[in-house]
């Protein structure tokens, strides 16, 4: 019903309502796959409801997704789909509406012949999990960790609104050009040329430079390229260095080589790096709130100070650059002129790019160097930024530079005292430095910021569990579980205290649940090998170092354990057949090497 009571209004594709709507959100009321349109409007109707009934649309998959490790409501989370040699990535955000909140729930449209899709889902914890032959016209309801649940769309009612007019489709069009109001600094990247010659971007600074991405099978980027060689004389004369970086794999490098001999290309062209491509992606998918992945061909104009200007959709022709490098706006106040496609006046102080949410992106792609830039920046225009900090100090602890990482966390703590985070990551960097007192005063006063810390009771019942001061591990670690019975670290950790008490059978079954939530946790199928051969039952030893190997071939001590395992039964050939096979893996390694002179 709408907000006056009369029946939901069916849409079929446009509205013609003569209401002032103020915001809006969508959401599938009717669990047909079809997403409804929920108008707020400051006249009355105050609440009006757009029925989907639009006709031939395709079909649809959705996914409702529930967090557990992650926030509950898995926001951060991005979905790529791939149907029919296509690929979409959506993220699931909040306050994804104007004025309201869109649906949580992801909806993809598949095309009409697809009977399957496959969705490749990556968590902000850091979890990525591949759901293969997944039903379309299907809700997909799945936890963080868990098997997932498809639910049938329910069957779209009839229309009863009358066919909607006839609308002339006009083209979008192919080639669109965007000059940055705030220039964004061009990630760096050093890549080879088809000679195996690296070419540095930062080399050209003090010249322009077009950045080019192109492609052998986009047929209108390799025009452009002709065009670009055909005037590289006037676009050189104006200081503008062309790189046109090729993103072909396989078989396509090849096809590549060939077509830029038979050209001569003037100008280098550089073969990018599945990193460097995917950098450049995200720059783009964040220019724009469509977060559209980059066509191709694209071009990014970068200035003397290495910051992308302008960007090119489509194909560009020389006469465009040329002009534009005669007319580079200079200040905030002609970028604005130029970049915006008509005149006004700005209610607001400036434009501001969210360099923080550029970090966020890099880092949850693995992007790590390019992270510490967008944070730097963030922390260059807003010195009192806490979150950058930490962010900073993370970055820098995950690649064990403990002194840096130590100098960001601890500005941290300065702007913002009670930050729990940066408390839990000073005490892990103390306790892997061997500080074992100072890690738990600094677990303890993350705790007293936050009381039911998970993360830190884990860590802290590890520093008491190494220490052997067994009580306080055993109370940190239950209290660990019991916060979040479904995370695998914290059983492992818990069933580890009790092996080394000698409680068997409750360290077995911590271990078992750790591999029961993560399947591929290789060091606690080893452990429960260990556990095991203690208890000596061989078999069943046996199995688990077998499982470790299977689900982890480069883990050496499932390996070592399982030739242990042979040799101390008398099997020494056996031994010696699994040694072998781990310096099939690893050649250099240390542990197999003496193991195999002492079976001699």
């Amino acid at each position: 019903m709408n907000g006056d009571g009369t029946p939901l209004t069916n849409w079929s594709g446009r509205t013609t309502h003569g209401t002032a709507s103020r915001s809006f959100a969508l959401a599938d009321l009717d669990h047909d796959g079809r997403l409804e349109v929920v108008l707020k409007n400051r006249n009355a109707p105050q609440l009006r409801i757009l029925h989907n009934a639009m006709k031939d649309i395709g079909r649809s998959i959705s996914f409702r997704l529930r967090g557990k490790k992650s926030n509950r409501d898995a926001i951060g989370t991005s979905i790529t789909v791939e149907a029919g040699g296509t690929r979409q990535t959506r993220y699931l955000q909040a306050g994804s509406g104007f004025l309201a909140q869109h649906s949580k729930e992801l909806f993809f449209g598949v095309g009409k012949k697809h009977e399957s899709v496959r969705a490749t889902v990556r968590w902000p914890s850091g979890l990525v999990q591949v759901l293969e032959s997944l039903p379309v016209d299907h809700r997909i309801e799945i936890e963080e960790g868990s098997p997932f649940q498809a639910k049938a769309f329910a069957s779209a009612p009839l229309s009863d609104s009358p066919p909607p007019p006839t609308l002339e489709l006009q083209e979008l069009p192919s080639d669109v050009q965007t000059w940055l109001i705030e220039p964004l600094k061009a990630p760096e990247f050093s890549l080879p040329d088809l000679d195996g010659n690296v070419q540095k971007l930062g080399s050209l600074r003090d010249s322009y430079v077009l950045l080019t991405f192109w492609s052998t099978i986009a047929p209108r980027s390799l025009d452009q390229l002709k065009d670009l060689h055909q005037d590289s004389s006037a676009l050189g004369t104006n200081r503008l260095h062309i790189l046109a970086v090729n993103v072909d794999k396989g078989d396509g490098v090849q096809a590549a080589r060939s077509f830029v001999n038979q050209q001569s290309l003037s100008f280098p062209v550089l073969l990018a790096s599945e990193e460097t491509a995917g950098i450049y992606n995200i720059i783009y998918r964040h220019l724009h709130d469509r977060r559209r992945d980059m066509p191709i061909p694209i071009s990014f104009l970068v200035d003397r100070d290495g910051m992308i200007i302008k960007v090119y959709e489509g194909t560009v022709v020389p006469e465009r650059l040329l002009a534009d490098l005669k007319s580079v706006p200079v200040s905030a106040e002609e970028r604005m002129r130029a970049a915006l496609p008509f005149p006004g006046r700005l209610v607001q102080s400036a434009f501001v790019r969210n360099d923080f949410t550029y970090g966020v992106a890099m880092y949850q792609h693995g992007y790590f160097e390019q992270a510490a830039e967008s944070f730097e920046q963030v922390i260059a225009a807003k010195p009192d930024n806490a979150d950058a900090y930490y962010n900073l100090g993370t970055l820098q602890l995950r690649r064990k530079n403990f002194d840096k990482a130590r100098q960001y966390l601890e500005q941290t703590l300065k702007l913002r005292p009670n930050y729990p985070e940066a408390w839990n990551n000073l005490g892990m960097m103390a306790a892997q430095e061997g500080r074992a007192d100072e890690a738990i005063q600094d677990f303890q006063q993350s705790l007293t910021q936050r009381p039911n810390y998970a993360t830190a009771y884990l860590n802290l019942g590890n520093v008491y569990r190494r220490q052997k001061v067994f009580d306080k591990a055993q109370e940190s670690l239950t209290r660990a579980v019991a916060l979040q019975p479904d995370d695998p670290e914290a059983n492992f950790s818990l069933g580890m205290l009790f092996a080394q008490q000698s409680q068997m059978q409750p360290a077995l079954d911590y271990l078992e649940r750790a591999v029961e939530l993560r399947p591929d946790y290789a060091e606690a199928l080893n452990n429960m090998g260990i556990v095991f051969v203690r208890q000596q039952n061989y078999s069943k030893a046996e199995e688990q170092f077998k499982s470790g190997i299977r689900v982890a071939p480069r883990f050496d001590q499932s390996y070592l354990n399982l030739a242990r395992l042979y040799a101390m039964r008398g099997d020494k050939e056996a031994a010696k057949a699994v040694l072998r096979e781990l310096l099939r893996v690893e050649p250099d390694n240390a542990g197999a090497k003496q193991a195999m002179e002492m079976l001699q």
